[in-house]
């Protein structure tokens, strides 16, 4: 089983340095990969820990250069909100940045205030569909731009789009989200499925319709990689009550909850370690490293 970790680019207090020290330290301790998260602008009222956020594209920008192996994603962002070609050409450019190690978890996103302060609220209720339709225009960018592409949303004629990404066809693309839309957008043109928060046994029971929808597309079954925040020791804090189960306790009982979503055919695990402060991620991560991945270290999802 792989892990990656979440980088603390939210909620406040979060800094550049902090965002430095987790990302370098993931490459010294064996996380496989890094990844922010997506919110732009938020009600007060509905903000939570999302009040402060850095912006998750230019973070990953930034921290290219400062690693050289794991994988970068953002964990997700919300396509309906954004232009989909544009963010095309700003993940095509952001592969080349990293040299090929791009993720691009994708979402449709739950919050129809920010769609409409974003000026996409006529988009809310069709957020599926466009996000299933940019999917495919991104692919035809990346891969055939010289032909045309006619959709809902997009209706291009042969167009000049270059340089595309390193990795052939794009960057992987990971599905975040657990409703039965998203399990099946998973299916249809995932990479991965990437559902936050879910339980081993629900992710069990709920992988089905996945590899079912990827049957029916002729394509191989998505990976299982859900983000789950991690907290050793007893207690709880205020991120880890947004939205995220918390597996918590002490390392073995960490590595025998995750050892669960193993058996439940889970390749890697996205963890999300709860403070702004990149010391005290930092920390978490060696205990983690340390304590909980050697025993996992073998574990091959079903």
């Amino acid at each position: 089983m792989r892990f990656g970790v979440v980088l603390p680019t939210y909620p406040v207090g979060a800094t550049v340095e902090g965002v430095a020290q987790v990302a370098q330290a993931a490459e010294r301790l064996g996380f496989a990969s890094l990844w922010t998260t997506d919110h732009v602008i938020m009600p007060p009222q509905e903000a939570g820990p999302y009040a402060e956020i850095l912006e998750p594209l230019l973070t990953l920008a930034y921290v290219a250069p400062l690693t050289r192996r794991v994988k970068l994603g953002v964990s997700v962002i919300v396509v309906p909100q954004r232009n989909g070609i544009v963010l095309a050409k700003e993940l095509a450019t952001l592969d080349r940045l990293c040299g090929g190690r791009l993720i691009a978890g994708v979402g449709a996103g739950w919050n129809q205030t920010e769609f409409r302060m974003l000026d996409a609220g006529d988009r809310f209720h069709q957020r599926g569909a466009y996000l299933d339709e940019t999917l495919r225009v991104w692919r035809h960018l990346w891969t055939a731009p010289e032909t045309p592409f006619h959709g809902t949303f997009y209706d291009l004629p042969p167009v000049a789009f270059g340089p595309g990404p390193v990795q052939p066809g794009g960057p992987p693309i990971w599905v975040g989200g657990s409703s039965p839309a998203a399990r099946r957008r998973a299916g249809t043109f995932g990479d991965a499925w990437h559902p936050v928060g879910i339980s081993a046994a629900d992710l069990a029971e709920q992988a089905g319709p996945v590899q079912q929808a990827a049957a029916e597309a002729g394509r191989p079954a998505p990976e299982l990689a859900p983000r789950l925040a991690i907290q050793f020791g007893e207690g709880s804090e205020a991120l880890s009550a947004t939205r995220m189960q918390t597996i918590s306790g002490s390392p073995a009982e960490v590595s025998e909850a995750l050892a669960a979503y193993a058996d439940a055919g889970a390749s890697e695990i996205v963890c999300l370690f709860n403070s702004p402060d990149g010391s005290v991620v930092v920390e978490r991560m060696e205990q983690f490293a340390q304590q909980v991945m050697p025993s996992l270290a073998d574990s091959v999802a079903s």
